[in-house]
């Protein structure tokens, strides 16, 4: 889920916005939360580090939008800012506060797209590699090399990792595209196993971070020469 958050005077503004916003996620096939405020001085005295995405217009009432972002920077330096004005002279000066990019009024869909799109790849995009869990309402970032084992539940996956499990929607085949294909292997037809926690391997079943694991009649063969392989190579 993305958690987006608008600060905007204007309502007819915002209400596009926030049309954008469902318009986007639709196409994208992404769960959202919208939340608004008209006011600087108001968002940041209830302000919560819950946003992946805040929406900033510049002309504010009480504290313009620049003012509220360097506030905002001293209490949270990782949510992305877009910033919605009809100064694009000021819209430069974003890079003071880390501004991931600006909008320029009239706001078209297009330009919108171009920055969500741009946003999502960045978010996507990770020094050390990751995948984007939704969490609690957040998406919550989980590295590769900390995932032991994914196991369909249900209609849901589990993501078994160091300390932790996240239990999300989705099918085995989304896991396999989000993983790499050289650690993530299949021991039956709804567990994949990272080989960097095998730990034992027997005829029917495999030790996976302390958990022993089914391995199907199908998988075995295969199964046990990926994990040899494997092991010949550390």
């Amino acid at each position: 889920m993305l958690n987006i958050c608008i600060v905007e005077d204007d309502l007819s503004n915002t209400k596009l916005l926030s049309e954008y916003v469902e318009r986007f996620c639709k196409e994208q096939g992404i769960s959202f939360h919208i939340d608004s405020f008209t006011d600087g001085l108001d968002f940041l005295a209830s302000y919560r580090p819950v946003y992946n995405l805040i929406f900033m217009d510049i002309q504010l009432p009480s504290i313009s939008g620049m003012d509220a972002a360097h506030r905002l920077r001293e209490i949270d330096g990782h949510v992305s800012i877009i910033f919605v004005t009809n100064l694009l002279k000021y819209a430069i000066h974003g890079y003071e506060v880390q501004a991931f990019d600006y909008i320029v009024k009239p706001i078209h869909y297009f330009d919108f797209s171009a920055r969500m799109k741009k946003f999502l790849k960045q978010i996507f995009r990770e020094e050390e590699p990751a995948v984007l869990l939704p969490s609690g309402g957040q998406l919550q970032r989980i590295e590769i090399r900390d995932i032991s084992y994914v196991e369909v539940v249900g209609h849901n996956l589990r993501y078994h990792a160091v300390g932790e499990e996240y239990t999300v929607k989705g099918s085995l085949v989304s896991a396999e595209q989000r993983l790499p294909s050289e650690y993530f292997v299949k021991c039956n037809s709804g567990i994949l196993v990272n080989l960097n926690y095998v730990q034992a391997l027997e005829k029917d079943r495999v030790k996976v971070a302390g958990d022993w694991l089914p391995v199907s009649r199908p998988k075995r063969k295969e199964f046990s020469e990926t994990v040899a392989r494997f092991i010949s190579k550390r």
